[in-house]
């Protein structure tokens, strides 16, 4: 190496720092080293020595590697960081690589040390010379133009103070504003609907003053706003880059109508298809008719009250309908048996959850339904079936359905009693709670018939 190399070397043990040197000194490399304790002087040395490569150890008396690490990916990200440590095991050597360490060493093979320091620089000049190749292509706004012209999305640029600077042919076609229109407009007047243009000149404000914020590097589905007033669901990608010492953001707009339509016309589709394979059980016990529908209301009321998601209250909705399915397998004398089932009656109805699991397992549902239909059963305490599970080992989405499943069970008519009544069913979960049945589901449960009305068949 022909220019000197300043290292600085964080280091509490002045014997290891010279063990270091004296290997550095058996290379070609031309360095100059300054070593250092504690914290404030590590800081100090990043700001006044202005090192070319960092050395770190990974514990010191007051004072840590990772630490150090964290401060100087701030203050100096380009600088290449090594650590040099007698301690440090595989996971924390991993820890050291996540955080932005080039390379580690340790002490008892430091023959390694000059031949990391190489490859470190290396990297680390190919990483400058990589960004310096992109902001030349950036700073071309002939080339980026050329680009975004022949793009098959929207392209959008913004820079302070939210002023659209890149409007690309698509953008046109998709909002109905010509470029001449666009260029020089506020983003939010023209594309985002009234009642989001608050929040988004927020998110800007912030996104110009810090380069951050919730939506950067993400693609979140926005409802976006068209010339006409119309509007439509859009998904955006946002892009934070540094322009010239400014930050842009460069917005990638995606129509998906189309989309969401196909998604709904399958998602209509799959319902159709579920519950008509859910009759097909009913059609074998027809005393038990309207119970999966039952159950499926119930529970996605109960996961609502709890405050999951959509896309959980969905696959509970569908776990529920499938729920029974593995019933195909009980004679249909015994579904419909007007007494109580005998021992041997019971074992083969008990087989219907490991039924109904390997009858759904192969389908791949975007949620645990195999789960919640092998599970139903279990209770907290671990006297369920099939598995005897315990806890939190039970799904949330099988402990849900099986709240559901025992209210409607209890609350209608069966071949061998009538219908035991609200009352009971509430009683009988009550008492179970936090023993046989999710202590959080039955509230949510009770809370419904107690408080909101629910009836079964009833759609508020």
């Amino acid at each position: 190496m022909e220019q000197e190399l300043r290292i600085l070397h964080l280091e509490d043990s002045a014997v290891d720092a010279e063990l270091v040197v004296r290997e550095l000194r058996n290379t070609k490399i031309t360095f100059t080293i300054k070593r250092v304790e504690t914290r404030d002087d590590f800081i100090k040395a990043i700001d006044g020595f202005k090192p070319d490569l960092i050395l770190l150890d990974y514990k010191l008396p007051s004072f840590d590697g990772l630490s150090a690490l964290a401060i100087a990916r701030e203050k100096c990200p380009d600088v290449p960081v090594i650590f040099v440590s007698g301690v440090i095991g595989e996971d924390s050597a991993i820890e050291t690589l996540k955080g932005g360490a080039t390379d580690y060493v340790l002490k008892d093979k430091l023959a390694r040390l000059a031949p990391a320091i190489v490859r470190a620089l290396r990297e680390s000049e190919e990483i400058r010379e990589r960004k310096r190749a992109e902001e030349a292509v950036w700073d071309s706004e002939e080339r980026l133009r050329i680009v975004a012209e022949s793009a098959g999305d929207a392209i959008i640029c913004i820079e302070a103070p939210e002023v659209i600077t890149l409007w690309n042919k698509k953008a046109s076609e998709m909002f109905g504003y010509t470029v001449d229109e666009a260029i020089g407009k506020a983003m939010h007047t023209l594309i985002v609907p009234e009642r989001y243009r608050e929040k988004a000149c927020l998110g800007l404000k912030t996104f110009f003053q810090t380069g951050g914020g919730t939506l950067i590097g993400k693609t979140p589905e926005i409802c976006a706003l068209r010339r006409d007033g119309s509007e439509f669901p859009a998904e955006i990608t946002i892009s934070a880059m540094q322009i010239k010492g400014k930050w842009t953001a460069v917005g990638i707009v995606r129509d998906i109508t189309e989309r969401k339509t196909n998604i709904q016309k399958l998602r209509k589709t799959l319902n159709m298809t579920i519950e008509a394979i859910s009759l097909m059980g009913e059609m074998r016990d027809p005393y038990t008719a309207g119970h999966e529908k039952h159950v499926a209301q119930l529970a996605c009321a109960i996961a609502k009250e709890m405050g999951l998601s959509e896309g959980q209250i969905e696959g509970i909705r569908v776990s529920a309908f499938l729920h029974d399915i593995g019933k195909i397998v009980v004679p249909s004398e015994t579904l419909s048996k007007p007494a109580k089932l005998n021992e041997y009656e019971m074992g083969m109805m008990k087989t219907h959850a490991l039924a109904g699991f390997d009858i759904v397992k192969s389908i791949a549902f975007p949620w645990p339904v195999s789960q919640a239909i092998l599970q139903h059963h279990e209770r907290l305490n671990g006297s369920g079936y099939p598995n005897g599970l315990k806890g939190e080992a039970i799904a949330l989405e099988a402990r849900i359905l099986t709240v559901a499943d025992v209210v409607e069970a209890m609350t209608n008519h069966r071949p061998y009693r009538p219908s035991l009544g609200v009352g009971m069913a509430m009683e009988e979960i009550t008492h179970g709670k936090g023993v046989l049945y999710d202590a959080q589901v039955v509230d949510a449960c009770v809370k419904l018939f107690t408080e909101e009305g629910f009836q079964f068949g009833v759609v508020v």
